[in-house]
């Protein structure tokens, strides 16, 4: 039996982009705050990139499934083919 849909549970996205961090405009908070801004574009550009990673890894393993159900609907199609004749 062939089986066409794995259902979109199998590949739900687990990738969150991250949250922006606040960056004030006052020259006196900008002070006040530097190491901790710092910390948190640090920390947020860390994030992105491991956003990115999870997101390229998400799309390679979209594309192998939906290489498999190409396959697998190619099967079908013969299949209903040969019932037809």
């Amino acid at each position: 039996m062939v089986v066409l849909s794995w259902g979109s549970a199998a590949i739900a996205g687990t990738c969150l982009p991250p949250a922006p961090p606040w960056m004030p405009t006052d020259p006196d908070d900008v002070r006040a705050y530097a190491d901790l801004l710092k910390r948190d574009a640090d920390t947020y550009f860390t994030d992105v990139e491991r956003y990115f990673r999870c997101l390229d890894q998400q799309r390679r393993d979209v594309f192998e499934q939906a290489r498999a159900v190409t396959g697998d609907y190619a099967r079908l199609l013969e299949l209903l083919d040969d019932v037809r004749y």
